[in-house]
């Protein structure tokens, strides 16, 4: 299994990359084998984890100003996404 202490940095750096094409920035970990990524909307976020082939294996949400959750996503805003590394390795298939 992929967590962040055996991860390559070159596996975090091609998911850079593709996060970049889809203006996207890597967020950081979570729960060690987990990736939160950040993306301008709900629409890009939903594209890169269906075209990924992992939709099934991600989160999504928004952090609020207010510190609030909320039940539903609001479309116009930025979200994050979370998934586990290993599904962007299955992707390249590495």
């Amino acid at each position: 299994m992929i967590t962040q202490e055996n991860v390559s940095a070159e596996l975090v750096d091609k998911l850079k990359t593709v996060l970049d094409l889809h203006s996207a920035k890597f967020h950081g970990w979570e729960d060690d084998i987990y990736v939160d990524a950040e993306f301008p909307d709900v629409h890009s976020a939903a594209t890169f984890a269906d075209c990924s082939g992992f939709a099934n294996h991600t989160t999504m949400r928004q952090s609020w100003d207010d510190g609030s959750a909320k039940s539903f996503i609001e479309l116009g805003k930025p979200v994050v996404i979370t998934f586990p590394m290993w599904t962007f390795a299955n992707y390249l298939e590495i």
